[in-house]
């Protein structure tokens, strides 16, 4: 039996798919995931999120001093930005809302480094924690 895991490692950084990727990215919506302190998935729906710069590969997303999230974040060495396809609006709202297991029938894989890639989406990428400030 395959290793969902396995299948979910991250593909080498490719410049012309992070490229691509960002160019594909019109709505301004994304759900960006970790995981928390206890193990448990931990996402948020942002809307804040940028490119800053394709050499090196840099993006930025807010987040409020006051969400319940923000400790897992800065806890963090990985995070997931899910850019959402057209077609998943609820799921937006859903993590966007006060939901007490935002993960709860969301299909989504944990790779070794623990940040949930929620499945369908338009484009992920896996990256690394550089500030939170």
């Amino acid at each position: 039996m395959p290793d969902p895991a396995a299948a979910a490692a991250p593909a080498p950084f490719d410049l012309r798919d992070f490229r691509a990727a960002l160019g594909a990215f019109a709505t301004g919506v994304t759900i960006v995931t970790t995981r928390g302190r206890q193990g448990e998935p931990v996402g948020l729906t942002v809307n804040s999120f940028t490119s800053v710069s394709l050499d090196p590969p840099l993006v930025l997303w807010s987040q409020s001093l006051y969400a319940q999230t923000l400790p897992a974040f800065q806890e963090a060495t990985h995070f997931v930005v899910n850019i959402l396809a057209a077609d998943q609006v609820e799921l937006s709202k859903r993590f966007a809302g006060d939901h007490d297991d935002r993960f709860l029938d969301v299909e989504h894989i944990v790779p070794e480094h623990g940040a949930p890639v929620i499945t369908g989406c338009a484009a992920t990428r896996t990256a690394t924690m550089a500030a939170i400030t």
